[in-house]
């Protein structure tokens, strides 16, 4: 009777468990025949990103889909290149490789009686599906005190001092400087990357989080990047700094990026230049050490 009664507690804590983890699916479509985003697609990905329905941090599967047209090798293939390229789109905007759990092409979904020479076109999709268990924890340590961001910002006089932050601990990237409208870094930036790599050379337990902000747009959640003609300049000039760091030999493992637009101005109104510069910047958070 005891080991009854334990049993459907455990099988009632089971159900419990599994109530508190719910998911998100988001659906991309694909222009017929066509492996990659469209422009709708990609802005469509801009914008969940920006408004944290995908965020760092959080379990991502990608699961490519293609119609009815076409054969079943063919159709396999394009699923796959449909759920890759999203996966690439991703990454690039700061989602973590690892986060992503399973990326898989599922070729086509059957339409029994279907024989419509133009397809299904809802089926030539790919879907995002996010763990949200994550998710919520973050939004709840957002909300909790009212405010967007409660970490702890400080104002360094010299780089090597970040090795004496604690965990959670926000600065600003001072001495790093980027071409208007571009990520390519100026030459004059290197002391300070070099700087900044010794660092982490010497302390091999610091991981820290690099994040790009940018000033001076209205009703867009990032500028435009002249280099490579997209809409993610904050994205990429934080990512210029994690390849650099790699390219140096620090592990990818110990660094993430993340570009926010102009989501987290300093100054909410840019009137002047140096508003525009307080707002233009690229912070270091540590995450670990």
């Amino acid at each position: 009777m005891y080991k009854y009664l334990a049993y459907i507690l455990l099988l009632t804590s089971v159900s419990n468990v599994h109530a508190q983890r719910t998911t998100d699916t988001f659906k991309l479509y694909f222009d017929l025949n066509v492996p990659t985003l469209n422009q709708k697609m990609q802005k469509k990905i801009d914008l969940l990103i920006y408004n944290d329905k995908i965020i760092p941090g959080s379990e991502v599967t990608i699961v490519g889909y293609a119609d009815f047209l076409g054969s079943e090798g063919y159709n396999k293939n394009l699923s796959m290149k449909r759920a890759e390229h999203v996966k690439q789109y991703l990454v690039l905007n700061g989602i973590n490789d690892k986060d992503i759990t399973l990326c898989m092409g599922k070729g086509k979904v059957d339409r029994k009686g279907l024989s419509d020479k133009d397809g299904y076109p809802t089926d030539r999709r790919v879907d995002i599906v996010m763990n949200n268990k994550t998710y919520k924890e973050k939004i709840t340590s957002k909300t909790r005190t009212g405010k967007k961001d409660t970490v702890r910002k400080v104002e360094l006089t010299s780089i090597k001092d970040m090795k004496d932050l604690k965990t959670g601990t926000l600065f600003q990237l001072k001495n790093v400087y980027f071409p208007k409208d571009r990520h390519i870094m100026k030459p004059e930036s290197h002391a300070a990357l070099e700087e900044l790599f010794t660092v982490l050379s010497e302390n091999p337990d610091i991981k820290i989080s690099i994040e790009g902000h940018v000033c001076c747009i209205r009703n867009a959640p990032d500028a435009d990047d002249m280099d490579t003609f997209e809409p993610h300049l904050s994205v990429n000039r934080a990512k210029a700094i994690y390849k650099y760091l790699i390219d140096r030999g620090i592990d990818e493992s110990r660094l993430t990026f993340i570009g926010y637009g102009r989501s987290r101005p300093i100054v909410a109104i840019e009137q002047t230049e140096a508003d525009a510069e307080k707002n233009r910047r690229v912070e270091i958070r540590i995450l670990n050490k």
